[in-house]
């Protein structure tokens, strides 16, 4: 495990579990931000998983999603796991401080390179990526999950606008729908709109949406009672959308009904439906060979 710290945050990085950011701790107020399930894990597994053997390992904190993101798919006769193996695989770690660490995975024809850096109160996270030789597509999501400390007893959560519309895992929609809203109002998949940009923690609540065509790289959750506040700042020329899972005590299985989550995703693609549909819709990047693709995020936490 290694652990990042300046004089504002705490920051604990796993680099045998998918090189996930474990913990962010706002040392200030002793809060730790990113969220949890409700059940405890199996250790971690490597390669390409389907959706319950993911999900038996996660514990939360954020992950990179790549090459795939969300639904297991096979691209070329090739299988790619559910949220792409490198969210699970081991990376290597190249370099490390007392403030920054510098990790490497490559799978799938794509190499990988992530710098974590602590900058007082922000964590600043630059991820390259690059074929390794031919030509090869690439989908990526930034997996980021928040905890209770941001949403007890009420959440708001913040975009500077886009189009929003609910999502399924298994239909999508790959495209934004007939009808489709301008962020904080959602177009829900029965039609109906929802204002989306609070929720009191006490009322039941899933919902899986997308913030589509980003004006700018930016959100934030803030709880509405203690001023607690995650901000993220990236590159939108790529992640130019924002997946939002937001579940409250609903989803059934391994979760038992229990989870109080969130978790704010910027994405290349504007569903989760894997590589192989982003491929059909012309949204998934080819890289070609010497080419690289890099963006650089940043989380800031305060209290405001």
């Amino acid at each position: 495990m290694i652990v990042l710290r300046s004089d504002e945050l705490l920051v604990r990085i796993d680099p045998l579990h998918g090189g996930e950011i474990l913990d962010l701790v706002h040392l200030a107020t002793g809060r730790q931000l990113l969220g949890r399930p409700p059940f405890a894990t199996e250790p971690p597994r490597p390669g390409d998983l389907d959706e319950p053997t993911w999900t038996a390992s996660y514990r939360g904190g954020w992950q990179l999603v790549t090459p795939n993101a969300g639904n297991a798919c096979e691209v070329a006769g090739a299988r790619h796991g559910f949220h792409g193996r490198a969210s699970n695989d081991p990376w290597t770690v190249t370099e490390t401080s007392d403030t920054t660490a510098t990790l490497a995975w490559t799978g799938h024809g794509t190499a990988v390179d992530r710098r974590l850096a602590l900058d007082r109160d922000r964590l600043v996270v630059e991820t390259t990526l690059r074929p390794t030789g031919e030509r090869v597509p690439v989908v990526a999501v930034e997996h980021c999950s928040l905890g209770l400390e941001l949403l007890d007893p009420e959440v708001e959560i913040r975009f500077p606008g886009g189009t929003a519309y609910e999502l399924s895992e298994s239909d999508g929609p790959a495209v934004a729908p007939h009808g489709a809203t301008v962020w904080p109002e959602v177009l829900l998949r029965d039609g109906s709109v929802e204002r989306a940009d609070t929720w009191r923690l006490e009322g039941e609540r899933s919902r899986f949406l997308v913030v589509a065509d980003l004006p700018e790289g930016r959100a934030a959750v803030r709880n509405a009672r203690t001023g607690m506040t995650l901000g993220l700042t990236w590159d939108s020329d790529w992640l130019c959308h924002a997946w939002v899972w937001h579940e409250v005590r609903t989803y059934p299985g391994i979760w038992r009904g229990q989870a109080e989550i969130l978790v704010i995703e910027p994405a290349s693609v504007p569903h989760g439906l894997g590589l192989a549909t982003a491929i059909e819709q012309g949204q998934a990047r080819w890289l070609e060979p010497g080419e690289s693709v890099s963006y650089r995020l940043a989380a800031h936490a305060s209290v405001t």
